[in-house]
């Protein structure tokens, strides 16, 4: 994941020039002295101005956070430079790598503050000089950020400027386990769609992902932002970015497979856009039942009988063959697409495929030209339960009061 990448700081005060000229007039019309030296010679009330001004003059104290030495700083965290006395002059935060971080002085000149986030798994070197009428205090400090091991990323399944159906549910995976998930919850924020309420569920302490309560609004713009960096997820690990995700929705797609039937009705818009005759899972591989988004498609794609562990000697063992057509259904590896020439005569008639919907040449085609990742397909009437919500998109079947109860199970 690319750091963030301050760009470099170029403020230098030059303050002491005049400051320190102010203190040697100042201290000379205090004098009555003579001779071609310059020395100040006077009364001793003229001593005891001296030395009260010289008291004034302490040299100025400079405290640094982080603190010298400090480990596992969260970059989002500012570095402050604070004089006690007097004010800053010059002030760096460097990296390991020679980037200099931004920051800023207060109006008063007593402290610099870091404007931009720190990279990642770096160490920094704090340089400062302060001076206070004429008096100076130069130093530095050093400090390292939260390395590479304690980083945590995200991967969202929409990716911008893409285009998707109504029932496109939106997955984070995370790096690491996400022990705050109220926090992580909160940094999420999604709009338009149809600006309607929606809901989290958490699959796994990797997996969260969110649905709105209807289906997203046709032809409409979402934007879902999530605001990781800096965030603390509990052991240590801290988010390392900010990530917003631009998608767009096309029309209304959906399609009923109704296994009584052993059809494949299509709509668009709420019309209908045509009818098919299919095949379904075998008695011995049914299909599942239930609502089912359309995850990937592919205008060919391999069936290999390993990806069922079938060998050959089973029973159930088919040859690997290519697939024309394709929309992927479940993970576990229901599709639809084109039948096998073996296939074609019991279409409408007989279920013969592995849990697959098989359909005519012209109907598999229309699905994949038509139908995009986020439509939807239901399939009813096999007999058989519904796939795991996570065994690709079947977040549908959830009743929306109820996604948000991991514990809640259904027909799966």
């Amino acid at each position: 994941m690319a750091p963030h990448s301050p760009r470099k700081s170029t403020w230098r005060s030059r303050a002491v020039t005049g400051l320190a000229g102010f203190s040697v007039l100042a201290l000379a019309a205090c004098g009555t002295g003579s001779g071609g030296d310059g020395a100040a010679s006077g009364s001793p009330s003229d001593g005891a101005s001296n030395a009260t001004a010289t008291e004034a003059a302490g040299e100025p104290t400079v405290t640094v956070a982080p603190a010298a030495n400090t480990t596992m700083v969260n970059p989002v965290d500012p570095v402050t430079v604070t004089a006690d006395q007097g004010k800053l002059t010059d002030v760096s935060v460097v990296s390991d790598d020679g980037q200099e971080a931004a920051g800023e002085l207060s109006e008063d000149g007593t402290t610099w503050t870091s404007t931009k986030p720190l990279e990642f798994d770096s160490a920094y070197t704090v340089t400062y000089t302060a001076d206070n009428n004429g008096r100076t205090a130069e130093g530095t400090s050093a400090f390292s950020t939260v390395d590479a091991a304690h980083e945590m990323d995200v991967r969202m399944n929409v990716r911008d400027g893409g285009t998707y159906g109504l029932w496109q549910v939106v997955e984070f995976d995370f790096s690491e386990p996400i022990l705050n998930k109220e926090e992580i919850e909160k940094a999420v924020l999604v709009t338009g769609g149809g600006d309607q309420d929606g809901a989290f569920r958490w699959y796994s302490d990797t997996k969260l992902r969110y649905r709105p309560a209807e289906p997203w609004a046709p032809d409409s713009k979402v934007k879902v932002a999530i605001k990781l960096l800096g965030k603390d997820v509990g052991n240590g690990m801290i988010g390392n970015e900010n990530q917003t995700v631009n998608f767009t929705t096309g029309p209304e797609h959906r399609a009923y497979v109704d296994n009584n039937t052993k059809t494949l009705v299509a709509y668009e818009n709420g019309k209908k856009t045509g009818e098919w005759p299919v095949t379904l899972g075998n008695p011995e591989w049914p299909s599942t039942t239930g609502k089912k988004v359309i995850i990937e498609q592919a205008e060919s794609y391999e069936f290999k009988p390993s990806s069922l562990n079938l060998s050959p000697g089973d029973p159930h063992y088919y040859e690997p063959f290519n697939a024309s057509n394709v929309a992927r259904l479940t993970w576990s590896g229901e599709f639809i697409h084109q039948a096998l020439p073996s296939a074609m005569p019991v279409l409408g008639y007989q279920n013969v495929s592995h849990g697959c919907v098989g359909m005519p040449v012209e109907g598999a085609k229309y699905i994949f030209d038509t139908f995009r990742p986020g439509d939807m397909v239901e399939v009813v009437n096999t007999g058989y339960p519904q796939a795991d919500p996570d065994d690709g998109f079947g977040d549908w079947n959830i009743p929306f009061d109820k996604y948000s109860d991991e514990n809640w199970h259904g027909n799966w």
